[in-house]
């Protein structure tokens, strides 16, 4: 049974198409896996988000998701070793 008490997170990053790479090279293995998706735009700061209170300029669009990939802690060393394939 996958749960937060017995995973490990395999990969963080903000590039989507890296995510999908090793997302693809895990559903191969046969890895079983989960993720997260954090919008660092959208987060409550105060009195609304942080696009809100100071907007998005400056910021790539590409950065403003971040993605984690978490596998169960005993299947970590087989996940790195397929998504370095």
């Amino acid at each position: 049974m996958f749960t937060i008490f017995n995973s490990e997170s395999l990969w963080i990053g903000t590039d989507l198409k890296k995510f999908n790479e090793i997302r693809d090279a895990l559903d191969q293995a046969g890895i079983k896996y989960q993720y997260k998706v954090k919008d660092r735009m959208g987060e409550w700061s105060g009195r609304g988000t942080l696009r809100g209170s100071v907007g998005s300029a400056g910021n790539l669009s590409e950065q403003a998701k971040q993605y984690e990939i978490l596998v169960e802690k005993n299947a970590l060393e087989n996940a790195r070793v397929a998504i370095q394939k």
